[in-house]
């Protein structure tokens, strides 16, 4: 299937704030009702420790859904690595909910945080989860480029996969919606109404999610925006996820400084 770079409604920016937070805070909910990292962490481990990096830059964060869970997924398996979030657009209140429930493991920045120029004092391991196939192939590269002239390591996750047979989920997430978002905090009333008055943060969900899938960056797709960047040893790969139904994985990037 070709990769086709639609629009998300998540990405514009007259999209209204309060929506577009409902959505990344439905998005973490799900993530850690779902325990969607923890397929991922071994390999996340393995490029920390071989990074050497004393923290983790997550960009793209959101609502810090998947902050939230390394920071708890690295403590559970003995890492003392902190966790610091960023994003163009943060979504303070759950970010900073996330932090106060992570026992000091995280951290976040309240400014805006552009991933193709990040800013020279946030130094680590920089993680992208479910936010790279939001970039044009050319915006992608500048990511990468970044972190490559700077010499930070990077490591990407999707957990979305780009095959035919994994649309058939798409008609159950307006229902996920209506089930997990009563139970986020903090929640913000004017969400309510729009959920099941007005269907409006249901659908745009359904339709991110779709458009997601049509997006993903395929592991060729990957080494071909590596092209050139031979500062970093890469390794790309995919990740077979736990999941019921047709086969699902995620697909992963990861770039190290060579020495």
């Amino acid at each position: 299937m070709r990769r086709l770079h639609l629009f998300e409604l998540e990405d514009q920016a007259w999209w209204p704030k309060f929506i577009r937070d409902g959505m990344t805070a439905y998005l973490s909910r799900i993530m850690a009702a779902f325990d969607m990292l923890a397929p991922l962490m071994p390999k996340l481990m393995e490029a920390a420790e071989r990074s050497g990096a004393e923290r983790i830059i997550d960009l793209c964060c959101g609502a810090g859904g998947p902050s939230a869970l390394m920071a708890s997924g690295l403590a559970e398996r003995g890492s003392s690595l902190m966790v610091h979030g960023t994003d163009l657009y943060p979504n303070h209140a759950q970010l900073t909910a996330a932090a106060e429930a992570s026992n000091g493991r995280l951290s976040y920045s309240s400014d805006p945080v552009d991933a193709t120029d990040v800013p020279a004092h946030l130094t680590g391991l920089r993680t992208l989860f479910n936010g790279f196939h939001h970039m044009r192939p050319e915006l992608a590269r500048r990511v990468l480029e970044d972190a490559h002239d700077k010499r930070q390591p990077i490591a990407i996750f999707e957990v979305v996969d780009r095959r035919p047979a994994n649309l058939i989920g798409l008609p159950a997430i307006p229902l996920l919606v209506a089930l997990l978002l009563p139970t986020i905090r903090p929640l913000d009333w004017r969400w309510l109404p729009l959920t099941y008055l007005l269907p409006i943060i249901p659908l745009a969900v359904a339709w991110d999610g779709f458009v997601s899938m049509m997006r993903i960056y395929q592991p060729d797709e990957l080494r071909e925006l590596t092209t050139g960047l031979d500062g970093f040893a890469w390794d790309i790969g995919r990740i077979r996820l736990p999941a019921p139904g047709p086969p699902m994985f995620a697909t992963y990037l990861v770039g190290l400084p060579r020495t």
